[in-house]
């Protein structure tokens, strides 16, 4: 089944079909996002990523935006990217993480991307996404972005007074599947742009989401509890289908390159915004926190993390190897590292 329109299907072709060498015209390229566009995380990639490319790229490139989930489906999108139906995406990798299961390593992971590209993981990652995805992985958008669990009734605590999730029904992608199985819950797929009318029916008794867009999508007002710490961080990533990656110029390449580097702080930065300005309308609504701490938010995280790792382990051959370059056991979570002020190393 073909999801893009045939206007922007259009665009593709005549994107792949563009002359190019040292004296080409400008390129254009086209860019979905698997995220609703409302979503801060798809925001960050059309008001940051795709504004720079094109500063810097004037004259020789330009990313146009197509649209977001009412072009394909989340999870077909990797697919439709494979098969060049457009030319680039920003995803999270839970949406296909059953094609690339190392995306689990960018979930559970403690170091940042600055730290992966100096210590061969991001070449190694690079390799893994065209291998199994067909896709050329740009950059780690958004990188420092966490999440929540959101319930719509307060859960029991177990003798450690970490939640109890038995009998609870819990929407879940690849994300978070592992953890909410782990504290007993049925664990249920429905796509992100329902989670809020599940909710209201009582489909669902909770989720699993980002620490932002969490007011953008409404979520503030049909859920009860959210429960801290805040664990993980973003698998968020810009893919280029590799065809089109490899007839792009040298010139050409060096630019998205160059802006992806700069966008894997300046989106960081750009949620960072967005989720302070969320904050002060949460605090003002009916939801309530339920703060884990001491030895019950550790034992929280480590089933969380731990959950992530076995689960890779299980699927990946990489697993050992991505995890001793990713992850330094006993390093705190990179937004308990910089106490979430921006602009502070990573």
């Amino acid at each position: 089944m073909k999801f893009v329109t045939a206007g922007i299907g259009a665009v593709a072709v005549a994107a792949t079909l563009t002359p190019f060498g040292a004296m080409a015209a400008e390129r254009t390229l086209t860019m979905v996002t698997a995220l609703q566009r409302t979503n801060v995380l798809a925001r960050s990639a059309i008001e940051v990523l795709i504004p720079e490319i094109n500063k810097q790229g004037k004259g020789s490139l330009k990313i146009t935006y197509v649209g977001g989930q009412e072009v394909v489906p989340p999870r077909k999108a990797a697919a439709a990217l494979k098969r060049g139906q457009f030319n680039m995406l920003s995803a999270p990798t839970a949406y296909y993480i059953g094609t690339v299961p190392e995306g689990y390593a960018l979930l559970a992971a403690n170091q940042g991307p600055k730290v992966l590209r100096k210590n061969g993981a991001w070449e190694k990652l690079q390799a893994i996404y065209k291998a199994k995805a067909g896709a050329h992985l740009l950059a780690w958008g958004e990188n420092m972005t966490s999440y929540y669990m959101f319930l719509t009734k307060k859960p029991p605590m177990d003798a450690d007074g970490v939640p109890n999730l038995k009998g609870f029904k819990m929407r879940a992608t690849g994300t978070y599947r592992p953890l909410f199985r782990a504290l007993g819950a049925t664990t249920i797929n429905i796509k992100s742009s329902e989670i809020f009318t599940a909710v209201q029916r009582g489909t669902v008794d909770g989720f699993g989401f980002t620490d932002v867009s969490i007011v953008a999508l409404g979520f503030h007002n049909v859920v009860k509890y959210r429960v801290m710490p805040n664990f993980y961080q973003t698998n968020q990533v810009i893919t280029v289908n590799p065809a089109i990656w490899d007839s792009l110029t040298r010139k050409q390449r060096d630019i998205m390159n160059k802006v992806a580097v700069w966008y894997e702080t300046e989106s960081v930065k750009f949620v960072e915004r967005e989720r302070q300005k969320e904050e002060k309308i949460i605090a003002k609504s009916k939801m309530e926190t339920i703060q884990l701490k001491g030895k019950a938010a550790a034992k929280y995280l480590s089933i969380a993390h731990g959950e992530i790792w076995k689960e890779l382990k299980k699927r990946s051959k990489h697993a050992d190897e991505l995890a001793k370059l990713m992850y330094v056991e006993g390093k705190a979570n990179r937004q308990l590292d910089i106490g979430r002020k921006l602009g502070e190393k990573r």
